[in-house]
Parts: C-alpha cells; structure tokens; sequence
C-alpha cells in the first residue's frame, strides 16, 4: 500500500501537468532527434544489498514495474520481515520512453513546481535535486531518478534518500 501511494502521488503529478498541456505541436525539427539511450534498469542503480544497508535490514529481490505514460520503470524493495515497515523504491524516467511524449526534464520540472510547497531544493546531487512528498527527486543528464523510503519529514529518512541518490548517481555513471 506505501509504495502504491508513493507511485500513484509521482505519477498523478506528472499525467496532472501533461493534461494541462496547452495544445501546441511539437515543431517538426524534434522528429530528427538524436538515437535514444541504453534502458537502465533501477533496480541496477540500487541493488537489494544497496537498499538492505541503507535500511538496515534484509530486503526481498525488488519487484520490477514499468508506468509507460510517464516513461518510468521503478524497482520496490520490500523488508524480508513481514512485520517491517522499512521499504525503497527507486524509479527512473529515460528520454523516448513516455508514452505521452514528455521528456525526463520536463516531467521532473512539472513535479518540482507542484511541489513547491514543502520542497527541500539539494546542491550537490545530479544537475538538479529536491527532497518533497514522495522522496527524492534528482535530475541527471537526460534521466530523472526519483526514491522514497518513507516519511521526508523525517531527519533519518531524508539522510537515507540522499545516500540513495548518491549510490544511484554513482551506478549511472558506470553504467
């Protein structure tokens, strides 16, 4: 139930702002756009050995789920004790995958403004990075990273969402 609402808050923001969308074509000299980029897996960024350290505990093999309207491919790991509340989803939105057409850019810029309100802007992560309802948010390049671990209230679990995204930062360069 946490990870769908965390899911269900990132991607509402995202199909809210492209129903919004003014109407305007896309001028034709996008059609020739430059070849698209390796997939990358997110569950390749965080690691279930990356995400049991990062909470302290076992983790379950992530649970893998693609959300084609926005372009994002998310990878959920869910505490090997049942009775555990700890959980990390780490997502990824890559250029050419939204259904809808948006680019990782502009779905990450639609969220940050609606998140205006609460928001943590962060220096020193990716090109730009903020912390608001839902988690972490980084854009890197043409990739926009996003991982919740919990209520960002929370001191422990915004120190866990920045160690996360740098981890995650880090394995995107290598890859």
């Amino acid at each position: 139930m946490r990870s769908f609402q965390i899911t269900t808050a990132v991607l509402l923001a995202a199909l809210s702002i492209q129903a919004c969308d003014n109407g305007q074509e896309e001028p034709a000299t996008q059609a020739a756009s430059p070849p698209a980029q390796a997939a990358i897996d997110p569950c390749d960024l965080i690691t279930r050995d990356d995400a049991a350290h990062l909470l302290g505990e076992p983790m379950l093999q992530g649970e893998r789920r693609d959300e084609g309207r926005v372009g994002m491919t998310l990878c959920l790991y869910n505490p090997a004790d049942p009775d555990s509340l700890g959980f990390l989803q780490v997502s990824i939105n890559q250029p050419g995958a939204a259904s809808s057409g948006a680019s990782p850019a502009q779905i990450f810029q639609d969220i940050r403004d609606a998140m205006s309100d609460g928001r943590t802007d962060l220096d020193g992560l990716g090109d730009a990075a903020f912390i608001a309802t839902g988690g972490i948010y980084v854009l890197q390049g043409e990739r926009m990273i996003s991982i919740g671990a919990g209520n960002t209230s929370q001191p422990e679990v915004r120190e866990r969402l920045r160690e996360a995204a740098e981890i995650a930062l880090e394995r995107l360069r290598q890859l």
